[in-house]
């Protein structure tokens, strides 16, 4: 009854903007998910009169669907969890992972911010589990899961508090141009109403661009990173990047376009992804003989070049039943309706899971039992790090499902400022032009740390909407 209901509030179509006679309000944000709604609540906060323009007929975005982890140096809650962390450290995996790709100011105010953000949440009614734990390529545990399934929950307290604070928001309004004053200010938008009608809505503070990435753009994709012009992506079909290309025509930097991110998704003809993947210390990844061949604790940038170089770009991944029942209920509940697609694989031994998998028993039984001695030595010789090496692969039923690489993330986008304000080419912030989430490009450089996405969108939600609102 509560998914229904919750699919309800973000599937309900607005009324116009003109029902309320707004033709100019203090800030235009540009997208509905993480980055927007955060934005504009933000801005709410901070006395702005505050219309949020999202392109499809429903609220949340990727973000709604996500793993829904949410990474930030909690002090607190991993004293009791044994971990030690600092911002410190927190700084060093990005800029590692990042390759030399990211901003350094932009990742000090992400690790400096994020707490903030999780307070944040929390004073708005958002609950977080209390475990504390490491999302897929996340280098460390600093990730928090909410009481919801996946991204859902973020997304509901953002709606509830932006309805409750006046925000009017439109959807079926694709943003089609940035509006420039002649003392080359982005003083609005125009978009389209859901009669494909071109209406404008002017700001007087300033325009926020969340718009999210360009993943399921392949005629993009293909211009950029051509290597990866066939994969399947698990994108919602809005993410295109037509608000990222209109804000390059005004004379916005981009930077990192070419750096793409993967995980494994759906095979080609599927729509269905088996996200078994979640935690590396649980499953083992497979090529097509039965062999690992890549730590499963290695960057995704890594992982994803590995599964790329295997015949036919193809990977496996099994997981024993406990690793599986480690998972939320939501994603447990995706796997058994991937067993019933041909997505995802049960059996009742490691024998039965290689047949279905295609694979020899024997290398098989052979790999599994290699690595269950790994676990007990605490030694891998592929690299996979001690304190990955937790849980045998024993207790069935065991389930596995194809590994193929599949558009995830795109990590380029629009050069911003620390408090998120859009440089131009020259290095020189645009006045009145914000923009956070995915489709800024400063923030994970060549690789992104698992966990860091929801936290990039609503930490730079959140600051760009307060700066813009406080803009004179």
């Amino acid at each position: 009854m509560f998914l229904k209901k919750l699919t309800l509030v973000f599937c309900c179509s607005l009324l116009p903007l003109e029902a309320f006679g707004l033709t100019t309000v203090d800030v235009v944000v540009v997208g509905g998910g993480a980055a927007g709604l955060a934005a504009a609540v933000s801005a709410a906060e901070h006395n702005a009169k505050v219309v949020l323009l999202e392109k499809s007929s429903s609220l949340g975005g990727n973000a709604f669907f996500s793993g829904g982890y949410f990474n930030a140096v909690n002090s607190e809650r991993q004293k009791k969890a044994g971990v030690v962390d600092s911002k410190e450290l927190y700084i060093e995996h990005m800029l590692e992972s990042g390759g030399g790709k990211n901003s350094p100011e932009i990742v000090r105010k992400l690790a400096e911010e994020s707490l903030e953000t999780m307070k944040w949440l929390e004073n708005k009614g958002l609950r977080f589990q209390e475990l504390v734990t490491e999302s897929f390529g996340g280098r460390w545990r600093r990730s928090y899961l909410t009481l919801e399934p996946d991204g859902q929950g973020f997304i509901r307290v953002l709606t509830t508090d932006a309805l409750r604070r006046g925000v009017q928001i439109q959807t079926k309004a694709p943003v089609k141009q940035l509006l420039k004053g002649e003392d080359g200010r982005i003083v609005g938008v125009a978009y389209q109403d859901e009669d494909r009608e071109e209406k404008r809505i002017f700001a007087t503070k300033g325009v926020i661009l969340a718009a999210g990435g360009f993943s399921a753009n392949p005629e993009l994709i293909r211009k950029i990173a051509p290597e990866l012009s066939d994969l399947t992506n698990d994108n919602l079909a809005q993410n295109t990047g037509e608000v990222l290309l209109s804000a390059e025509q005004i004379g916005a930097k981009l930077v990192n376009m070419s750096e793409i991110e993967c995980l494994p998704g759906a095979r080609k003809g599927s729509t269905v992804r088996g996200r078994l993947h979640g935690d590396s210390s649980r499953f083992i990844f497979l090529d097509s003989d039965g062999k690992r061949f890549i730590r499963e604790d290695a960057k995704r940038s890594e992982i994803r070049d590995a599964v790329l170089k295997l015949p036919g770009k193809m990977a496996y991944l099994v997981i024993d039943n406990s690793g599986f029942k480690s998972y939320s209920l939501g994603i447990q509940r995706d796997s058994i309706r991937g067993v019933e697609t041909g997505d995802v694989f049960r059996a009742d031994s490691i024998e039965e899971m290689a047949e279905q998998l295609k694979i020899d028993p024997s290398r098989l039984k052979k790999t599994i039992e290699e690595y269950n001695k790994c676990v007990d030595m605490g030694i891998d010789p592929l690299g996979k790090s001690k304190e990955k090496l937790l849980h045998k692969i024993e207790t069935p039923p065991f389930w596995g499902t194809y590994a193929p690489m599949a558009i995830h993330n795109t990590l380029g986008g629009l050069a911003i400022t620390q408090e998120g304000k859009v440089l131009d080419k020259d290095g020189k912030p645009i006045s009145g032009l914000f923009a956070a989430g995915e489709i800024t490009g400063m923030t994970h450089g060549s690789d992104r740390l698992g966990g860091n996405g929801l936290t990039e969108a609503l930490t730079f939600g959140r600051i760009s909407g307060k700066a813009c609102a406080e803009l004179k």
